[in-house]
């Protein structure tokens, strides 16, 4: 994949360098032509046979061919945008021993991030250049639990992964190359992230993680009948943002066999009536398949819009897949409600598991290892849990405040709380495991943020969350068939975000 990569940003740096250089030559070869016509006595006729224009106005041309150049030069840079964010990041989690029943920390974190991005401006109204690169530095990081996720790991490969420590660094997250036609096609090849309608996504620490691969789309507006968008993407590598290393992809580790792709095309087609419908498909290659759907419709009450979905995310081995991940299709699926009422907001959702299988949860991914890469799942609770055991239910419930409502300095300070709660939890159906046993599990949670809504420091954002979970199981953390269940904890992360601007586009 790097060589075609290689190849196809030649291919397209090729045409650009040949069409300026093509440029150039005829340019230096009238200029050549022009400075020979001067040293000659006679030049009239000469120049008359290579038709060119008189001294003057040769040289007039010249100095406005520089002209235009110094303004093609200042518009680009004009165009172009050049900005990023920096990140705090403290976090004190602790997690409860099964044995001495005490409480011990976990995580005990402090990470500064900072972001810088580059988008230039279009070349010719098609292309256009991305790059993007990130810095981590972490003053202090202790605990059991490594790595942390907000910091690199101590290994720059998932594959090397032992568990151990983590690190300060640097590492990039984008360097593609951005085309589009017109408002009906765009794609991008390079390192990226998904932007498009696949089941394709990745993993967050502060920012996003990266795939080597080339993602297609089109948007198809058909007047009040509708828009669909649609998009296909291919990949064969990618990394978290805690590595800085791409990694290839493998079924179930670097041991068992390599998956050389995955590849996903997606559809969304909006109504214009407040109806959405989206549909997926995606697969790794001979090994897992992956489907989606969702509906979401949007209607009018009391005066205020109520935002519902139901969604649909299912998975299944392929015939040839080897080591089976599920018996049969595995699925989640969900319903949402949300509905604000002035400033107050309020969540509601719920969603239902089964996957049957030696792996005993369900995941939305096209590999089953760790951080190996990651899928789309637009149902996110930050309630610690993800709450996908096999024939597990959840509920989850929010309200937030908007406290304006209160008084105009308080513009900008919202605070929230929810609550989430999962049953009949059933281990791995691998027989070693005792059958009979159902785990519930349930979670607390207060958030409050502030953001800057003018001044030097706007979009500038702080937010405190905090996590108070348990559950009735008597494993250790991991174990007795639940591998994606742990012991309880009580969470706490406080966030800072300030984005900044050092080139801005002008129109």
């Amino acid at each position: 994949m790097r060589k075609k990569l290689s190849l196809i940003f030649i291919l397209l740096f090729s045409i650009f360098y040949s069409a300026k250089t093509n440029q150039s030559f005829k340019k230096l070869s009238g200029n050549f032509l022009i400075d020979q016509l001067k040293n000659e006595p006679d030049s009239t006729k000469l120049k008359q046979s290579q038709n060119l224009p008189p001294d003057s106005l040769s040289l007039n041309l010249s100095s406005e061919d520089t002209a235009k150049k110094s303004t093609c030069i200042k518009n680009f840079f004009k165009k172009s945008t050049l900005g990023g964010t920096l990140y705090f990041w403290d976090r004190n989690r602790e997690r409860k021993n099964r044995i001495t029943q005490q409480y011990v920390n976990d995580i005990i974190q402090t990470t500064f991030f900072a972001e810088l991005n580059f988008k230039s401006a279009y070349i010719a109204q098609m292309f256009s250049l991305e790059l993007g690169g990130y810095g981590i530095w972490q003053p202090n990081s202790r605990g059991n639990n490594h790595p942390s996720e907000m910091a690199f790991s101590k290994h720059k490969s998932r594959w090397r992964e032992t568990w151990d420590d983590d690190t300060g660094g640097f590492s990039f997250y984008k360097a593609l190359m951005d085309f589009k036609f017109k408002n009906y096609l765009w794609a991008k090849i390079g390192y990226l992230q998904p932007s498009g309608q696949t089941l394709l996504a990745t993993h967050w620490s502060m920012l996003p993680g990266t795939y080597e691969g080339i993602e297609v789309g089109t948007v198809l507006d058909f007047g009040k009948s509708g828009i669909l968008s649609a998009s296909y993407m291919w990949t064969d590598r990618y990394k978290t943002p805690w590595y800085r290393k791409l990694d290839k992809f493998y079924r179930m580790g670097p041991d068992s066999k390599r998956v050389h792709y995955l590849h996903s095309l997606g559809l969304k087609y909006d109504m214009k009536n407040n109806l959405v419908l989206e549909a997926a498909f995606g697969q790794s290659e001979h090994y897992l398949n992956q489907y989606f759907s969702k509906i979401s419709y949007k209607i009018n009450l009391f005066n205020s819009p109520l935002s519902m979905s139901y969604q649909f995310y299912g998975s299944q081995n392929q015939g040839n897949s080897g080591i089976k991940v599920y018996d049969g299709l595995a699925f989640l699926q969900g319903i949402t409600f949300n509905y604000p009422i002035g400033p107050v907001g309020i969540r509601l959702e719920g969603t239902a598991v089964k996957a049957n299988g030696k792996q005993g949860y369900f995941l939305q991914r096209m590999t089953s290892a760790y951080a190996s890469t990651q899928g789309r799942l637009d149902i996110s609770w930050n309630s610690r849990s993800d709450f996908n055991a096999r024939d597990e239910k959840a509920i989850f419930a929010e309200i937030s405040y908007q406290l304006k409502d209160i008084a105009a300095f308080l513009k900008g300070f919202v605070i929230a709380t929810s609550y989430a709660y999962g049953w009949d939890a059933k281990p791995s159906s691998d027989p070693i495991y005792d059958q009979s046993q159902k785990i519930w599990e349930r979670s607390w949670n207060l958030d409050f943020s502030y953001s800057v809504s003018k001044g030097y420091f706007k979009g500038t954002l702080f937010q405190l969350h905090y996590t108070s979970y348990n559950n009735n199981s008597k494993h250790k953390t991991w174990s007795g068939g639940y591998a994606n269940i742990f012991q309880d904890e009580h969470d706490l992360k406080i966030t800072v975000t300030f984005p900044f601007n050092l080139l801005t586009p002008k129109k």
